[in-house]
């Protein structure tokens, strides 16, 4: 059964602060993690032009 007692404000406060903390603090890690991402983005189309050139040209069979 849900408890319907009211709850004294500093829970709600505590509560509303902490809910916000938790969305403040993965906003900001996946900020972080898009930074890195996008920081070696670059290196990915020539990364594979060199993979598939030495692939295609390789004469392993």
């Amino acid at each position: 059964m849900k408890d319907v007692t009211p709850k004294s404000n500093l829970e709600l406060i505590l509560k509303a602060i902490g809910f916000a903390v938790a969305v403040v603090a993965i906003i900001a890690l996946l900020k972080v993690a898009f930074y890195a991402f996008m920081s070696v983005a670059g290196w990915i189309i020539p990364l594979a032009i060199i993979y598939f050139l030495i692939v295609k040209f390789s004469d392993r069979d």
